[in-house]
């Protein structure tokens, strides 16, 4: 059931409430309009109300004075107790007599005139208004500690996630102030925007930086943080303002931080390998020798660059995940099992497993867990705040230095996935082929969540067009001939 407005309020499609009155139609001779229709600037009924209450006494006071001619063409002013005063507003009106056949009715206030029908009236409101919302309006720490109750509810944070995403709205409140809601708007974005370009990375965990106000840091002249950190940032700080313009509590009407972004061609961008570095990868002593001290060293980067997945996805999987689907061994990439993480709802999918994995022995060895009583593809990893990942990452982070790849920002686990990607873009793949392999998320709702036997016959194709290059694929050895020393 609709909710009936108050007398003379008109609710738009925008959600902005309209002070709007019919002229009678034995006065319309006097008026360039059949009716007075005007934003009162609020969503808010219980701001509006007396805004409508007030102009509606003095619109009809002005009626009632044209019907009885008390109007001469000298100004005069109303000394009706509900003509405004109380909002800050002296008005006054006249006819227009320079047309004979037509006297058009103006409300004017002191000191100068406006050809608008009550403009004058409705701009100091407003401005009431703004002063009224102001006060009423959330500040941003309430935003905050809504938005983090929302996103708890629903499951939608780890422990990780939270602490990461309070810590970027603290410093944001740092550099533009816990105010209210309704006050921050483009000026405050770009402050914020322009602020964090000169600001180090890691600032709360340095001494230098310890108990300095941020303009007392940037003095200091500090190194910035990377691009993809305050990128990062500002998708964290767009993400809780789209929150609160859903939200009419807040009364925001525009994200003032959508949009925003660095280039990231700087050089701080996650690129590919190439074949080169590939080569340097597998070529390593681990893989001439045949020894590697956990089975992760052998597996990880051969299923990051073979599937595309993502590190902590592949160290959180649970032999449970390996299916045969259709006659085709597959991956199901979800966060069924305690522990499980997934970065978006398009990161649930199913990856057909690459013949190359298949080849060097990935089923064997599941089926050798398995016979051992394992539930995990990596039972030595111990989950922590940031999955099961943390290790592995870690250990590649100085692997693949030692193979002389230095590049810290550029080159890491994840530009395998890059080199998947890439590779099958270079072929000319669509991308709505590989979306759903790679776990990008996907426009329609059953590309985000559903999957059949026949998702694995059409994804199994697109995984096979990958191929690592000859020269760096004669490198590794199968599982058969590997021994692991520490698991």
């Amino acid at each position: 059931m609709a909710i009936r407005l108050p007398s003379h309020l008109h609710r738009a499609r925008s959600g902005i409430l309209h002070f709007r009155i019919a002229v009678p139609p034995d006065l319309r001779q006097h008026f360039n309009t059949r009716e007075i229709y005007r934003s009162l600037h609020t969503a808010s009924v219980r701001e509006a109300t007396p805004a409508a209450q007030t102009l509606s006494q003095a619109v009809k006071r002005a009626f009632q004075q044209l019907r009885t001619q008390t109007m001469p063409d000298q100004k005069k002013t109303p000394q009706d107790p509900c003509d405004g005063s109380e909002w800050g507003l002296t008005m006054e009106f006249h006819i227009d007599t320079s047309t004979p056949t037509k006297k058009i009715v103006k409300f004017q206030t002191e000191p100068h005139d406006t050809p608008e029908i009550i403009t004058a009236a409705l701009t100091a409101i407003n401005g009431t208004a703004a002063s009224a919302r102001k006060k009423l309006s959330p500040l941003f720490s309430e935003l905050v500690e809504d938005y983090k109750r929302d996103r708890l509810a629903a499951k939608r944070w780890t422990p990780k996630t939270q602490d990461e995403n309070l810590a970027v709205y603290k410093l944001c409140m740092d550099i533009i102030g816990d105010i209210p809601i309704i006050e921050i708007g483009e000026e405050q974005a770009l402050t914020y925007f322009e602020t964090m370009q000169k600001l180090p990375s890691n600032m709360n965990k340095m001494p230098a930086y310890k108990g300095k106000t941020i303009a007392e840091i940037i003095a200091l002249k500090p190194t910035p943080m990377a691009t993809r950190t305050i990128n990062k940032s500002l998708e964290r700080i767009s993400s809780l303002f789209k929150y609160a313009v859903s939200k009419p509590k807040y009364d925001l009407r525009y994200n003032p931080f959508s949009g925003r972004s660095l280039d990231e061609s700087d050089g701080q961008k996650r690129e590919p390998f190439t074949n080169e570095e590939l080569a340097r990868l597998f070529g390593a002593a681990e893989h001439a020798q045949r020894q590697y001290t956990t089975a992760y060293s052998y597996w990880l980067p051969l299923m990051g660059l073979l599937t595309g997945a993502r590190l902590n996805e592949l160290c959180q999987l649970h032999l449970s995940d390996f299916e045969e689907v259709g006659g085709i061994y597959c991956i199901n990439i979800k966060d069924a099992e305690e522990g499980q993480r997934l970065k978006n709802k398009g990161a649930k999918r199913l990856v057909p497993i690459h013949d190359k994995l298949i080849e060097v022995g990935l089923i064997r060895y599941i089926d050798r867990l398995r016979a051992q009583g394992h539930d995990r593809l990596f039972p030595t990893l111990q989950l922590t705040d940031e999955g099961y990942g943390k290790m592995p990452s870690r250990w590649f982070g100085r692997f693949k230095e030692r193979c002389g790849i230095m590049a810290k920002q550029t080159k890491v686990f994840h530009s395998f996935r890059h080199t998947f990607i890439s590779s099958l873009l270079d072929i000319e793949v669509p991308e709505n082929a590989i979306a759903p392999i790679v776990g990008h998320e996907g426009k329609l709702v059953t590309s985000r969540v559903y999957w059949n036997v026949k998702d694995a016959l059409k994804r199994k194709p697109t995984v096979e067009k990958f191929q690592p290059h000859p020269d760096v694929w004669c490198l590794v050895p199968k599982f058969e001939e590997i021994e692991i020393t520490d698991d």
